[in-house]
């Protein structure tokens, strides 16, 4: 496969489309035309993943943090990231980045620690809008169901936690095949009416296309006839950050040991103002951003929870969800987003198997540090 055609297969996989304004998510570095063999997945693109891409014979590193995030200016050696831009491009390496995108998407990285530190019932600290179409096709009587199996395959009828949501009516179509046509029934020059069904269902805009060509290619007639609408409902999707609660609520303390084994952390920055008794307080609502939570601040204080968890947050900031009565567990910005190569890898590793592709997928040695502001570990 090369490159560009597995670039519009990422996009999909990772939503680009969710990534926030200001981020540099997507394909940063290569050249469309190159054959991919080989992907190295990090959370950091610095000079050791780059050693280890070069040796490795690495075709694209796919990281968490884009491997170019401000303006680089001038291309040169004389800086850190003109120097790593050239080193990538002189040994034909690609980069590409999911970045907040993989943050806010169903099954991204916020749902994969959510899931480690045992939060169930979760949604999205703030929900977000994207843009939505009904797709409506007519069918022959009898061909419906083979026709409904692949448009839900696409990702038709897909709204929360329920699949395949389709609306069908029936009625009678008619058409009239020209000499050259090869109708599924009736004759050319003759007017056939058909038992028909109008089957539709809801789509989002980032699995349109592939709907289409899936409903299309399951169709029996020579020429579908299909209708896709714009939608003005606003209709939410995940976004930034998770809340959700614990099964079993769990004391202060028992719960920091679940996060240091689940989530593969060493010390915890602990923040609360009641540190000397907080240890026995009983935790059982918790909101989860993975990396800043900054950003994030004022709709984290007018949550109800109990507990904040992430990976960094400025002293203010803190101060100011103290103040709302919450207890505040940073991890540290590397040590909670390292989760993020194995869940990169996981959706490649399906996506290669389901297309059959001869690509091999690793996973760095080097590719995060575990730093955190270090104020009250325990």
């Amino acid at each position: 496969m090369i490159l560009k055609e597995l670039v519009l297969d990422l996009d999909k996989i990772f939503h680009k489309e969710l990534a926030l304004e200001w981020d540099r998510a997507g394909l940063q570095i290569g050249s469309g035309s190159r054959q991919v063999s080989q992907i190295l997945v990090t959370l950091d693109v610095d000079d050791r993943v780059i050693d280890e891409a070069v040796s490795g014979g690495t075709s694209i590193i796919i990281s968490h943090h884009p491997a170019v995030f401000e303006d680089p200016g001038n291309i040169t050696d004389s800086t850190i990231t003109g120097s790593r831009i050239l080193r990538l491009a002189e040994n034909r390496i690609a980069a590409y980045a999911a970045h907040t995108n993989y943050d806010i998407m169903e099954g991204g990285l916020n749902d994969l620690i959510a899931r480690k530190m045992g939060l169930e019932d979760t949604g999205a600290i703030v929900s977000g809008y994207g843009n939505w179409y009904k797709f409506v096709v007519f069918i022959p009587n009898g061909s419906q169901e083979e026709v409904r199996k692949a448009v839900c395959k696409a990702g038709g009828g897909k709204l929360g936690d329920y699949s395949c949501c389709t609306f069908s009516s029936v009625g009678t179509g008619t058409f009239l095949p020209g000499k050259d046509a090869r109708p599924h029934t009736g004759k050319p020059g003759i007017l056939s009416r058909v038992d028909e069904l109008r089957m539709e269902c809801m789509v989002s805009e980032q699995d349109l296309e592939d709907l289409v060509y899936a409903a299309l290619k399951a169709h029996p007639y020579e020429q579908p006839a299909y209708d896709i609408y714009r939608l003005e409902n606003r209709i939410d999707h995940r976004g930034p950050g998770r809340t959700g609660r614990l099964k079993h609520p769990a004391v202060l303390e028992q719960y920091i040991g679940t996060l240091k084994k689940e989530l593969d952390a060493g010390e915890i920055g602990l923040f609360d103002r009641k540190r000397e008794n907080g240890g026995s307080r009983m935790i059982e609502k918790v909101a989860l951003v993975a990396g800043s939570c900054n950003s994030l601040t004022g709709e984290l204080a007018s949550l109800d929870c109990d507990m904040v968890v992430t990976g960094e947050i400025s002293y203010h900031n803190a101060a100011r969800l103290w103040d709302s009565g919450k207890i505040v567990a940073s991890l540290g910005h590397g040590t909670i987003e390292k989760h993020a190569i194995e869940g990169i890898c996981d959706l490649l590793e399906d996506y290669i198997d389901k297309k059959q592709l001869d690509i091999e997928v690793k996973k760095t040695r080097a590719g995060y540090w575990d730093w955190r502001y270090d104020i009250g570990s325990r």
